[in-house]
């Protein structure tokens, strides 16, 4: 049988061992509230992001890329744009974290919810759709669509402008065409009878 004074002492023992387990665990839990934080771009640089999430700050963190090997795609994150920060470290230093973008906003919402349509919305009205449903693209470019490299296209081709070559434009060829003169005949000439 324990004593008084042998009792007070495991006493004091297992209370100190609670204290430590206890702040131990404090220090677990707010470890682990950093490990997956929702943050805001403050800054965007080439390769990093400064973020702030909630009253912190975390800098010079780098973002995801869609792809970053032998094929890579590359889009610097906008300043406003939501992300997760994913601290591979833990603890409350936010700098040793990666940032993953692409949470929609109400600052940058989804350009569609349709359900069948893949979109990318450029900005500036520049944006492709395609419908999943139909195997369609339907492409806006307002400054244009400059190819480099042979095209070909299997299937009609239709246009509601002008079509031009490295010469002229289609439209001059058929004013050419529709003006010149074939002889029928001496010297009887006429316009080509049948206009373009």
């Amino acid at each position: 049988m324990l004593m008084p004074l042998q009792l007070i002492r495991r006493i004091e023992s297992l209370e100190r061992e609670l204290l430590r387990l206890s702040e131990e665990a404090e220090e677990n839990r707010r470890c682990s509230s950093n490990v997956i934080r929702l943050g805001v771009v403050a800054e965007a640089y080439k390769t990093t992001v400064d973020v702030k999430a909630g009253p912190n700050k975390a800098t010079a963190v780098p973002f995801f890329v869609f792809c970053a090997g032998r094929v890579s795609h590359y889009r610097r994150p906008s300043v406003g744009e939501q992300c997760l920060l994913l601290n591979l470290g833990s603890g409350d230093n936010l700098n040793n974290s990666v940032a993953l973008m692409g949470l929609p906003s109400t600052q940058y919402p989804v350009p569609t919810t349709a359900e069948n349509e893949f979109m990318t919305d450029y900005g500036g009205g520049m944006t492709e759709v395609y419908n999943l449903d139909e195997g369609s693209l339907t492409a806006t470019y307002p400054g244009g669509l400059f190819i480099i490299g042979d095209t070909q296209q299997k299937g009609n081709y239709k246009a509601t402008g002008d079509v031009a070559d490295g010469v002229r434009t289609m439209a001059k060829d058929r004013v050419i065409y529709n003006g010149h003169v074939h002889n029928h005949g001496v010297p009887k000439t006429s316009k080509t009878e049948q206009q373009q």
